[in-house]
């Protein structure tokens, strides 16, 4: 445990240190709250001429949460980086060298990394949510805080931005290189729902539902998902195990491989 608090304050310095980073942060910040802000008001703006369609399958929570889709990009990058920058600066003989035994400076990576990504994903969850809903109000139905579904709706939203950092932590050490990991989450988190999305709807339904985006979509509302879709739960543990195969792969190449 010793050990481990002190490989979890050098990863805190280097989080703290290197440029990239901090831009990443505040990319994950503007993009999540920002444009999430934007497509509320535009949404409020063009309310009354909605079909009913739309009206009656209204949700203002996940509306709220839209930002999301642009923030799960930067928080991919903040854990594709964590890793690959330093391969890419050669500094990790240095973090192996300090570490011979390479599974616990992995794993306080992961808790550095993901446990900042859970605590500005929180925050920046809860802010577009109420932002939103600040928006909504008096042009369309709102939701409160209290109501059923909605806290749990917004903190899956932030879970969802820790997983998807940790799942680009595991991929960034398998591939140990910043374009070809960012390529690939940019394939499995937008690229591979857009070509499902051309797919027969049956054979669309049963593909697409577990995508990371989809199931981000279906947990981040407070009204239930469609049918073929899983529950908030469901979904959460799903991309756990996502996250888990992730950092398995990382783990299993970064333990047997020289750097």
């Amino acid at each position: 445990m010793t050990e481990l608090r002190r490989l979890m304050r050098a990863e805190w310095i280097k989080l703290r240190s290197l440029r990239s980073t901090k831009w990443t942060l505040v990319a994950l910040v503007l993009t999540t709250v920002g444009l999430g802000a934007l497509i509320s008001a535009e949404t409020a703006a063009h309310w009354s001429h909605s079909s009913l369609i739309d009206k009656r399958t209204w949700d203002p929570t996940n509306s709220s949460l839209a930002g999301t889709a642009f923030g799960e990009l930067a928080v991919a990058v903040l854990g594709v980086l964590a890793i690959t920058a330093e391969y890419s600066s050669g500094t990790i003989r240095s973090s192996v060298a300090a570490a011979p035994r390479r599974t616990p400076l992995l794993v306080a990576k992961a808790l550095v990394f993901g446990g900042v990504s859970l605590a500005i994903g929180e925050l920046i969850s809860f802010v577009s949510y109420f932002i939103g809903q600040s928006l909504f109000s008096g042009h369309a139905p709102i939701s409160h805080i209290g109501d059923p579904g909605v806290i749990r709706a917004v903190a899956m939203t932030g879970g969802y931005l820790a997983l998807v950092c940790l799942m680009a932590l595991g991929i960034g050490t398998a591939l140990r290189h910043t374009a070809g990991a960012i390529a690939a989450l940019v394939g499995v988190l937008i690229v591979l729902p857009s070509v499902f999305a051309a797919l027969p709807t049956g054979l669309q339904n049963a593909v697409e539902r577990f995508m990371p985006e989809q199931i981000a979509a279906s947990s981040t509302g407070a009204v239930l998902p469609e049918a073929h879709y899983f529950g908030p739960w469901t979904g959460l543990g799903i991309l756990l195990l996502y996250a888990a195969i992730a950092m398995g792969a990382g783990m299993w190449r970064f333990t047997r491989r020289d750097v």
